[in-house]
């Protein structure tokens, strides 16, 4: 009897080996054939040791050990994408056990503690399981959404460590469960496992996904936002040689002596110099190009459609001040700028007064951007970045995405305060210093 039990153990860990294997590779295509070989004949001999001596409700994390460790070592993914993809193979194991006991159990009308003593019913549920397990992951859907999960967690370093905590509670409540429901098999335990996965899991990856969606709209945003700074530019150009040629005009009418034409001449520069366009423009063209110029161009113009007043005031020098910044930090103040800007529109246009202040000043080692709003209501300063909003879902989810930018980067402050009934939003930017922590 006990070599029918280690014969039946060693077919059913060939079976699961097999089954996991190729759910890995799966997953990770560009495993050559030799560490496939080798990825098998690993996962084989824990499927078999795993039936024969490992209890149902350690077999969890001792699952997660071995797949992490053999991904580790012999595919040489050496960092935490290891026990993500153990952790997903996990997922479509798991899955496959749900589905193949309820096929046993409540279909067939097997029962639950013959899948333990009968080793030939074991075998069976255990190549099933293998089975649908390689089936499932043959779906396209299936391999796309591991990817997502992957790159999801690789784009954020926070999340990887909310999922470490997870894994750990998570396995607390199996653990816990195994030992009150010994004798009911390890389904239970994985279905407590996909509900635990699909309300926690789901819940971070939901908020993620948001933060990325505000992501890529303004990285969209920025793409386009440069064709006004060409346009700025230009009409400035343009601004200036107009109001060059006036001048020669004038100098002219001057030398023959033509009162009126002068009379003229002066009321044509002097309602130039008063026009809000011209004001603007020589506004904007105190920043370099980069992203800023669009940016205000195009948010200003869609506080005039809302009726908003606004001011901008840009001290000189502040083009000097910023063109020694990278690429990709005039990216993130960008980013800032617009969440920043996007919100005070939002809240100003609620309010009576609707007015908008825009204020960027320099120091000697900083650039200090303040938009400044008037609102409506009551807003918790000591709630805002961590979600709370008092303008709507997507813009508590735009000053996370702000306050996310800041801590990745170094020499970046924000401060945010009430003063004479406006909301005003600091940001401060240090512009002796590397970008990115160390």
């Amino acid at each position: 009897m006990e070599i029918e039990k280690i014969l039946y153990s060693i077919i059913g860990g060939i079976f699961q080996g097999l089954g996991t294997s190729i759910i890995i590779k799966r997953q990770i295509p560009e495993i050559s054939t030799k560490r496939f070989i080798i990825i098998n004949i690993i996962l084989m001999i824990y499927g078999s040791i795993s039936i024969l001596y490992i209890d149902n409700e350690f077999r969890f994390l001792s699952f997660l050990m071995v797949v992490t460790i053999t991904i580790y070592f012999i595919v040489k993914i050496r960092d935490k994408r290891a026990i993500l993809y153990a952790f997903i193979t996990e997922i479509i194991n798991s899955i496959s056990e749900i589905v193949i006991s309820i096929v046993l159990l409540l279909i067939i009308g097997i029962d639950s503690k013959l899948m333990i003593t009968d080793y030939k019913i074991n075998l069976i549920a255990n190549i099933s399981m293998s089975m649908f397990g390689i089936i499932l992951i043959m779906f396209k859907k299936t391999k796309e959404i591991a990817k997502k999960i992957i790159g999801l967690f690789e784009k954020n370093k926070k999340l990887i460590n909310y999922f470490y905590v997870f894994i750990v509670v998570l396995y607390l409540l199996v653990l816990k469960n195994g030992f009150e429901f010994l004798v009911k098999t390890n389904y239970y335990i994985n279905v407590l496992f996909i509900l635990g996965l699909f309300v926690i899991l789901v819940m971070m990856i939901s908020n993620e996904r948001k933060k990325e969606s505000l992501k890529e709209q303004y990285k969209q945003m920025l793409s386009y936002v440069t064709k006004y700074e060409k346009i700025i530019t230009e009409q400035g150009k343009a601004n200036h040689e107009y109001k060059n040629q006036l001048m020669v005009i004038r100098g002219y009418a001057q030398m023959n002596n033509i009162p009126k034409l002068t009379a003229y001449l002066d009321s044509i520069i002097k309602d130039y110099k008063k026009t809000q366009s011209s004001y603007l423009i020589k506004e904007l063209n105190k920043f370099p190009e980069g992203g800023i110029k669009g940016l205000l161009y195009y948010k200003l113009s869609m506080m005039e459609d809302e009726k908003i007043k606004y001011i901008i005031d840009v001290e000189s020098g502040i083009k000097t001040k910023l063109k020694g910044l990278k690429v990709e930090e005039y990216k993130n103040i960008t980013k800032i700028l617009g969440v920043l800007l996007d919100n005070a529109i939002e809240s100003s246009k609620k309010s009576k007064k609707k007015n908008v202040i825009i204020n960027v000043e320099k120091s000697k080692n900083e650039v200090i951007f303040s938009v400044s709003n008037t609102y409506k209501g009551k807003i918790k300063i000591e709630k805002i970045g961590t979600g709370y909003t008092s303008k709507g879902t997507k813009h508590g989810y735009g000053l996370k995405l702000v306050k996310d930018i800041i801590e990745n980067n170094k020499g970046y402050g924000m401060n945010n305060y009430l003063e004479d009934d406006y909301y005003v939003c600091k940001l401060k930017v240090n512009i002796n210093r590397k970008t990115k922590r160390s």
